[in-house]
């Protein structure tokens, strides 16, 4: 099917999911030069060589974005390992023999492997809901005002007035400065108020098909069934283009709507790799709005409340779907409809058009009469 969009870019480098007591957020960009989004607001982190003063010390913090949400609460190591008993307990009564200490610190550094599994695994899962929910406009502008640089407020000026290209910058920019833990590309292009992305997903292949756990004070490492990891990855890929969604939605107030169309690459019946869209969806910022990240749980549930297409059973398997378009490309579509009708009308065969019909389409023509003379030529041509 090939790249619809203009703009196509590979999700980089420099994601990174934090954790600690006050909760997670998520660390985006190079090393000097980054945004942190968490709880409290979206922040630009600048080191004294970012800024050109390397030596002195000198670093900037400002925020930028994003406000106070709730979050889920997460149980900490020393919860998790107490609530399933893999800890000796002490008292005055109790003696505790080398062996005994030993035998529990194995058990601690086991839990500690499974621990990081859950946790990394409920990131790339589940990457929305480490994010900051939208923004109003109003908010977007307070937060622009308290900027002390002048070129990054007149930047973010720019967006929120709609500049195209300002915009579509910001949204490149974002996107060369996240890394997944797998593969992802995204292209994209705004029209009016509508930004058109289509999300290139990582393959099921890709995913870990064993996961650790504690079985009989021992650790272990369990294959994943066919539908743990169809479930799995149908969360992963739904997370990922609801958290792109939401970071997009405030990179400026003049994107109203995100159609979001994710695809994977599978064989057909003739063994030849094509796209294989799994979901397309209008996503509108006032139902984001609406809705706290961290809370969401049903992805598939929220996607029905925009207008969609998306074709999944309950076993986690998607069925192709045909995306949607840009409104412009649906235009030039039905004058390039209406030239193939007047091909035909004049003889030709429809093997023969339909030969033509990839470079014909290449052209940009605003009206019927001058794709039916230059299918007319390529006809000739092709004689």
């Amino acid at each position: 099917m090939g790249v619809r969009f203009n703009r196509s870019i590979k999700l980089g480098n420099f994601l990174r999911i934090n954790f600690s007591k006050k909760g997670v957020s998520a660390t985006i960009g190079p090393k000097g030069a980054s945004v942190n989004i968490g709880g409290n607001g979206a922040y630009l982190n600048l080191s004294p060589t970012a800024l050109g003063i390397k030596g002195t010390g000198v670093s900037y913090r400002t925020k930028i974005g994003g406000g106070k949400k709730k979050s889920k609460k997460k149980e900490t190591k020393q919860e998790y390992i107490e609530e399933n008993n893999y800890i000796e307990e002490t008292s005055a009564k109790s003696e505790t023999t080398s062996s005994v200490k030993e035998s529990v610190k194995t058990k601690n550094n086991d839990l500690e492997v499974v621990e990081q599994y859950k946790l990394n695994h409920e990131a790339e899962t589940n990457i929305h809901k480490y994010t900051d929910n939208v923004i109003t406009k109003e908010q977007f502008i307070e937060n622009m005002d308290e900027l002390e640089s002048e070129s990054i407020k007149e930047l973010y000026q720019l967006s929120l007035e709609g500049d195209e290209d300002t915009v579509e910058s910001l949204v490149g920019n974002f996107m060369n400065n996240i890394e997944l833990a797998y593969d992802a590309t995204v292209n994209y292009e705004l029209e009016g108020n509508v930004l058109y992305v289509d999300l290139d997903l990582p393959e099921i292949e890709n995913l870990k098909d064993q996961y650790p756990t504690i079985s009989k004070d021992k650790l272990v490492f369990k294959k994943k069934t066919s539908k743990e990891l169809k479930e799995e990855y149908a969360r992963l890929v739904m997370s990922l283009g609801v958290f792109l969604s939401a970071n997009f939605f405030n990179l400026s107030p003049y994107i109203e709507t995100i159609v979001m169309s994710a695809f994977t690459t599978a064989r057909d019946n003739n063994g030849d790799l094509v796209d294989q869209y799994l979901y397309s969806v209008k996503y509108t910022k006032d139902i984001f709005l609406e809705t706290d990240l961290a809370e969401l749980d049903d992805l598939y549930e929220f996607i029905c409340k925009f207008e969609n297409r998306i074709n999944m059973s309950s076993a986690y398997t998607f069925k192709p779907i045909k995306p949607y378009e840009m409104e412009s490309v649906v235009a030039t579509n039905a004058i390039i409809d209406d030239a193939c009708l007047g091909l035909r009308e004049l003889g030709y065969k429809a093997s023969d058009i339909e030969k033509i019909l990839p470079e014909l389409s290449t052209y940009k023509f605003e009206n019927s009469s001058d794709y039916l003379k230059e299918g007319l030529k390529l006809l000739k041509e092709n004689k």
